[in-house]
């Protein structure tokens, strides 16, 4: 089994130390030298705004003010770690906040993830502001059906893991939707059943591990791993020249025994892909102008970064020279 050798690991480091910015730092100083939470958590506190949301945190746009969005990161970051704070964490608290205040009952979801502000400065077109809150549903079986995963049932999740500040009637109403959706529409013995998109599969693996019922987990995970090959790209080569989703997903991922010898050679090739400066790269440009650039060169640095978390837990990085 091909891994990273420890030149090609000093190689990724010196990339991200040289280019990135404070929370990239400290994300590789969490994972890779002292593992220590609470600095981690007091540098992704500098990205918190006073309302509780995040902002700053996106490769895809430059506005610095809260939005989901960026909130989506920061949970991200903390359902990463191997020692979660806990809900007395007076970031977790005011997260929570934001996101209660940003649900909407009447759709049983957040609504976009993007505020109008994103708009007015160098953003990718696909992270843009579009107004595009769903009007309110009628009752719960259209919010179940109508449920939108991509970039929301992240928030669902943050809300079970952190479930003990949460009112229970609110906390069980939030999950109701995603866990009936998973259900009913992506079980292939449902009547219901209907193929979901790549970015909903890969959202509800971070949902269904954070569910405190084991036997809902359970399973909604054996439904996730009913057929996880058709969101993926399985011509890796294509990769190198497109926008594309590969099978690369750590052991510890809930699909991950049914697919281990796909995500292993997955793994062996984008390993391969490293570049001779330390990075993995797009494979794809964001764009010409200077403020694209600036975005693809954070996005060089976070998905360099995570690759490294990834081969890490995975254990496909030889001992390491620091």
């Amino acid at each position: 089994m091909l891994k990273l050798s420890p030149e090609n690991f000093n190689k990724a480091r010196n990339f991200i130390f040289t280019n990135g910015d404070e929370i990239n730092h400290a994300l590789f100083r969490y994972h890779f030298d002292d593992g220590d939470a609470d600095a981690f958590m007091a540098v992704l506190a500098k990205y918190q705004h006073e309302n509780g949301g995040f902002g700053g945190l996106s490769d895809e746009f430059e506005y610095q003010g809260p939005c989901l969005k960026c909130t989506e990161i920061a949970i991200r970051y903390i359902l990463g770690l191997d020692e979660k704070p806990s809900g007395d964490h007076i970031v977790i608290r005011r997260m929570m906040a934001y996101l209660l205040d940003h649900y909407i009952p009447e759709i049983g979801n957040w609504g976009e993830p993007f505020v109008p502000e994103i708009n007015e400065d160098v953003h990718c077109s696909w992270s843009r502001y579009r107004g595009a809150t769903p009007d309110a549903m009628a009752d719960d079986e259209e919010r179940i059906k109508r449920y939108d995963p991509n970039e929301k049932v992240c928030f669902a999740a943050f809300v079970t893991h952190y479930s003990e500040i949460v009112p229970q009637e609110l906390h069980d109403e939030i999950i109701k939707y995603p866990i009936q959706h998973i259900l009913r529409y992506w079980d292939k013995d449902s009547p219901e059943y209907c193929v979901g998109s790549v970015y909903d599969f890969e959202y509800f693996q971070w949902f269904v591990p954070c569910l405190k019922n084991k036997n809902i987990a359970d399973k909604l995970t054996v439904i996730l791993q009913q057929n996880p090959t058709a969101f993926w790209e399985l011509d890796f080569t294509k990769s190198d020249t497109d926008y594309v989703h590969l099978p690369c997903i750590s052991p510890k991922n809930i699909v991950y025994p049914v697919v281990k010898d796909l995500a292993d050679a997955a793994l062996t090739f984008r390993i391969k892909q490293q570049r001779d400066n330390g990075k993995w790269p797009l494979g794809w440009s964001y764009g010409d102008s200077e403020g694209m650039r600036r975005l693809e060169a954070k996005s060089d640095v976070m998905r360099t970064v995570n690759m490294l978390v990834l081969l890490k837990k995975s254990g496909r990085i030889l001992s390491i020279m620091m």
